[in-house]
């Protein structure tokens, strides 16, 4: 076993919790304190190797220059959508257009790739300028070779000639420039091969003119955004004999156990996806060759070039959920207030490639053909303490086949209280109540729920003799 192998498996053959340095960074690196980096790259044989590393944390950063930054898409406010924020280190100040043009195309390579490309609304990008006083990055071509520059990028970290480091305490103080972050992409501007990940800090680096290296970028996103376990493993015999582990592809469960007990993929299995295959129990992953089974025979967590698998996209989709809302804004605003005959409209962020379901509800029962976005309250029964006027948002995309997760993270509830208007009984709000309101009333006797509409003039729930007894008493012109 190599040196690095060793040296990754020594942190904790599971890697939970994570590893996260404590207090600053500053004071974390003169107290020796470490953060947790990901070298993930094609072995002889197209699997990737590498894996988990410790490197010390970098020095905190103090009066650092302000980049100018370029919003490159923007599908939405800051607030409510996944920023992603480019950040270049070894560009120089006559090498900012290359660095601009550079970048609209890796983001566009990024956004054909799952899961943007189904949920692109859901994501802005933005570039840092960052200038550098000398081109190109430390250890390029070769070993030896610094260079001056605002990240302090460099190859052969730790020894390793393809793991690409930055100052993640820089790296993160040029994001700062852009409206908002979420994740960091740090581009070194070199053609050699190398990337990695930086998932505490939620950076990944690769080599911007290597087009290669963007897929170690889009690797490390399932590690830094989805949480996702490499699905590789070191084929050198080791076999894992501890508990069931925490990532959610990654399981110690063989099929048949899978489908016993429904945890884990069991909702997966079966189902055949392009170019990962069909979905079973797979051994060999998280660097054990035995013991630990992963739900594919490839994808991106374990080979370069390929998509992910069917959980670790689901596992993608659900972060995404759990970042954003489903709902952008609405009128009026959630938890108002709404007098009856006033509309409540919402506005959705709707997803690239599916609409989201809606359904509007008064207190739990479903209005009949109130699927919109939408709704027009005239008409909706309405107690003298008022009801509750619901919007539930569901995406159903076939990409989560988990039913416990659509619920729990795809599922929104956002409520009004709707009030009642000031003459209740002027069921055909003509003004006034007369017999044509009580003609209404009568054609409704009987009815219950929402489809008794205005005709439950006392909100008891149904058409009856009460509601009778209130409409001759407020017989005449409304308000009079």
């Amino acid at each position: 076993m190599s040196a690095f192998i060793a040296s990754c498996l020594a942190l904790s053959p599971l890697l939970a919790p994570p590893l996260r340095p404590q207090g600053g960074a500053a004071d974390g690196a003169r107290r020796g304190e470490k953060e947790l980096v990901t070298c993930c790259h094609p072995g002889e044989h197209g699997m990737l190797e590498g894996g988990p590393l410790l490197l010390d944390a970098p020095e905190a950063v103090a009066g650092f220059s302000t980049w100018p930054s370029t919003t490159i898409e923007s599908n939405g406010p800051v607030a409510n959508r996944v920023d992603i924020v480019f950040v270049g280190d070894g560009f120089q100040a006559a090498q900012q257009a290359s660095w601009a043009t550079l970048v609209s195309q890796r983001w566009a390579t990024i956004a054909s790739r799952e899961p943007v490309v189904s949920y692109r609304r859901y994501f802005n990008a933005h570039r840092v300028d960052v200038t550098s006083a000398d081109a190109g990055v430390d250890n390029d071509p070769t070993q030896g070779i610094a260079r001056n520059t605002a990240l302090d990028m460099g190859f052969w970290c730790s020894g390793i000639e393809r793991l690409l480091c930055v100052s993640t305490s820089k790296a993160i103080a040029a994001a700062n420039c852009a409206p908002q972050w979420n994740q960091i992409l740090a581009v070194a501007n070199s053609t050699k091969y190398g990337g990695a990940g930086y998932p505490t800090a939620d950076v990944c680096t690769f080599s911007g003119f290597e087009s290669s290296s963007l897929e170690v970028a889009l690797h490390e996103f399932g590690h830094s955004f989805g949480d996702l376990a490499d699905e590789y493993d070191y084929a050198d015999g080791t076999t894992y004999t501890g508990p069931e582990l925490g990532e959610v592809n990654v399981s110690i469960q063989t099929t048949s156990q899978m489908q016993a007990s429904g945890s884990k993929w069991a909702a997966w299995i079966g189902v055949s996806l392009p170019t990962v295959g069909a979905h079973g129990s797979f051994e060999g992953a998280r660097y054990y060759q035995f013991g630990i089974r992963r739900p594919t025979s490839n994808s991106l967590m374990r080979s370069l070039g390929v998509p992910f698998n069917g959980p670790g996209l689901e596992q993608m989709i659900v972060k995404l959920h759990q970042q954003t809302m489903m709902l952008d804004a609405a009128v009026p605003a959630v938890n108002a207030s709404v007098v009856r005959g006033s509309s409540v409209t919402a506005t959705l962020n709707q997803p690239s490639l599916h609409a989201l379901s809606t359904q509007w509800y008064l207190g739990a029962e479903a209005i009949v053909g109130a699927t919109g976005s939408s709704i027009d309250t005239r008409e909706l029964p309405v107690g003298s303490s008022g009801a509750q006027l619901r919007l539930v948002v569901i995406d159903p995309t076939t990409k989560v086949r988990n039913e416990a997760l659509r619920t729990q993270w795809l599922r929104e509830n956002y409520n009004w209280t709707l009030v009642r208007d000031a003459c209740p009984s002027d069921l055909n709000r003509d003004g006034r109540v007369d017999g044509a309101d009580l003609t209404e009333l009568l054609s409704k006797w009987g009815t219950a729920g929402v489809a008794a509409g205005r005709a439950d003039i006392d909100g008891l729930g149904s058409v009856e003799g009460g509601d009778l007894a209130v409409l001759l008493g407020a017989w005449g012109l409304c308000n009079s």
